[in-house]
């Protein structure tokens, strides 16, 4: 399954017993964890879903298309990509949580607007990160926390930080309005894309991630090679192109790294 399914997007999610909000169409699955029965799927905005099997219970994986070997009827969950079918038999236990950090969860504090709505109000969020109160906090950082933006997630940061050139160590404080308000921009229309093309009419069409899942490819701006390295404070993937995603680099900028900065 985490070679079928991480790093995809989720073209459909259906469980009949889903305790919690369903995972988005659209969102990419970055981690797929096993416990003994117990089973953990990690979407790139934060959302977990975690099954408990019964002793009958499985994950199944079957190509779209393919003949199922158990019946529809002991489905209780089912994660569906362009090419692949996960599906839950025989489950005691379905239900999504978030996996924010508490120090970053929204019931500590503000909850920030939802970039996936068509009509939210962006300079709402430029101001949010103009305003943060540590401005050595990274630009990425800021994007992924749900106190600033929601609805943005991992996947679609790193496609809009490519989008603008700026690195992923770039640094609130060092950045103009006008770049973020460009950044924001980029953000909200990469996202509503690809969330566009999923939903056409019922028509699956994948528009294709520049670095996300590129590690080792040839970036398609500089040809040099996608990168792929892991940042704080959660240690979630970071892709970047190390050849035109330089705007702002603090270790070119400077040689003094800002407080939880780490290089690759």
């Amino acid at each position: 399954m985490r070679s079928a399914l991480i790093g995809q997007q989720t073209v459909c999610f259906s469980s009949r017993r889903l305790n919690g909000p369903a995972p988005s169409v659209g969102r990419v699955i970055e981690q797929i964890e096993r416990s003994g029965r117990d089973f953990e799927f990690v979407w790139d905005d934060g959302l977990v879903l975690r099954t408990e099997l019964k002793r009958t219970g499985s994950w199944d994986l079957y190509r779209v298309g393919d003949r199922w070997r158990r019946k529809q009827s002991d489905a209780t969950a089912l994660i569906e990509s362009t090419d692949w079918i996960a599906v839950c038999f025989d489950a005691a236990e379905v239900e999504t949580f978030r996996s924010e950090p508490i120090d970053r969860h929204p019931s500590r504090g503000r909850v920030g607007p939802d970039l996936s709505d068509p009509y939210v109000d962006r300079e709402l969020v430029v101001n949010a990160i103009i305003e943060h109160h540590d401005p050595s906090t990274r630009i990425r950082e800021a994007l992924l926390d749900p106190r600033i933006v929601r609805g943005l997630g991992n996947v679609y940061a790193a496609e809009a930080m490519w989008a603008t050139r700026l690195s992923p160590w770039a640094r609130i404080g060092d950045i103009a309005r006008s770049d973020l308000i460009m950044l924001v921009n980029y953000a909200s229309r990469i996202l509503r894309d690809h969330l566009d093309a999923l939903e056409d009419e019922g028509f699956v069409r994948l528009i294709p991630f520049e670095v996300y899942g590129r590690n080792g490819r040839a970036c398609t701006r500089c040809k040099d090679s996608i990168g792929l390295t892991t940042a704080p404070p959660d240690d979630r993937p970071l892709y970047w192109c190390p050849g035109c995603q330089t705007r702002l680099d603090w270790r070119l900028l400077d040689d003094t790294p800002p407080a939880g900065a780490r290089s690759a």
